[in-house]
């Protein structure tokens, strides 16, 4: 059962800036648009679809980080799901919007604090993941980001690994959203 934005006053205003994020956002084909308003139903019928307690699924957030040149990406491994993907994660209590939400993510586990992170959604992803215990629905909004010159990844102390790789050799491990998300974000240039 949802509990309503509950989890600070951040929380009602991410839910809200969700909402008109995905209002505003032009899907780039009928699957993508398809993705958002059932996105959009979920947040209309869950006041806490942006929060990881939500019984019914929340709204997590992916970035593809590119360096300048747009030959590499930075994939963290995580170790629970025993794969290579783009950074991102869940909204935290402090998380205004999606895309600080976004940010944080990124910077977090990349250590990389100078990011430069779009505004605007590149595409939409929807997987099964396990939370809380709980196989749940991740209704993923995926922001792109571009890091400066020469940037090292230093993820937090305990973190999971990150590492760049050419855009054309992503790992083995990658799956095709996190594929998917790097060849998205090749197509269509850098964040603004």
């Amino acid at each position: 059962m949802s509990r309503g934005p509950a989890d600070s006053p951040a929380g009602a205003a991410r839910h809200v800036d969700a909402i008109s994020l995905l209002r505003r956002w032009q899907a780039p084909d009928p699957r993508q648009g398809r993705l958002r308003e059932a996105f959009l139903e979920h947040l209309l019928a869950h006041p806490d679809g942006t929060d990881r307690g939500c019984d019914a699924g929340h709204i997590t957030v992916g970035v593809a980080v590119l360096d300048r040149a747009r030959a590499h990406v930075l994939l963290t491994h995580h170790r629970k799901m025993g794969r290579w993907a783009q950074l991102g994660g869940h909204c935290e209590p402090g998380d205004p919007t999606l895309a600080a939400a976004a940010r944080r993510e990124a910077v977090e586990e990349s250590g990389i604090p100078d990011l430069e992170v779009a505004g605007t959604p590149l595409r939409l992803d929807r997987y099964h993941a396990r939370c809380g215990g709980r196989d749940l629905p991740h209704l993923d909004v995926q922001f792109t980001a571009t890091a400066p010159p020469g940037a090292v990844p230093e993820p937090v102390p305990g973190g999971d690994e990150a590492r760049w790789f050419p855009v054309g050799a992503l790992p083995a491990s990658a799956d095709e959203g996190t594929r998917a998300l790097v060849r998205h974000a090749l197509a269509v240039g850098t964040p603004g």
